[in-house]
């Protein structure tokens, strides 16, 4: 799922805005430009971490642009029948709000 958010260079139509209120995304002004440049780079940050037990994994993505990041959380599997691509979470970030890995961290459904 990373490489088709890299390709597209931003966000694809099962991917959501983090409802963080640190995400530039929620806030007025036109992000576009940064967040493209900025999904078109994104690598893994974490390890896939298991929040339920054969449910949800999921993993976090990020990379930087200038005085700004961003991050993206991709879930990889629902129970063991799918793929789930409705649990993709992302924001564009200023730097200085940076408080580690897991600002897209939004509930999970």
């Amino acid at each position: 799922m990373a490489s088709i958010l890299r390709e597209l260079e931003g966000p694809a139509g099962w991917c959501y805005p983090s409802s963080n209120e640190l995400n530039l995304l929620n806030q007025n002004g036109n992000w576009q430009i940064q967040l493209s440049q900025c999904m078109s780079r994104i690598v893994p940050v974490s390890g896939f971490e298991e929040i339920h037990e054969r449910q949800y994994i999921r993993q976090f993505y990020r990379a930087s642009v200038n005085d700004k990041f961003c991050e993206v959380t991709l879930s990889t599997v629902w129970k063991d029948e799918r793929v789930v691509g409705a649990d993709c979470y992302y924001g564009l970030f200023d730097q200085l709000d940076d408080t580690g890995v897991g600002l897209t961290s939004d509930p999970f459904g």
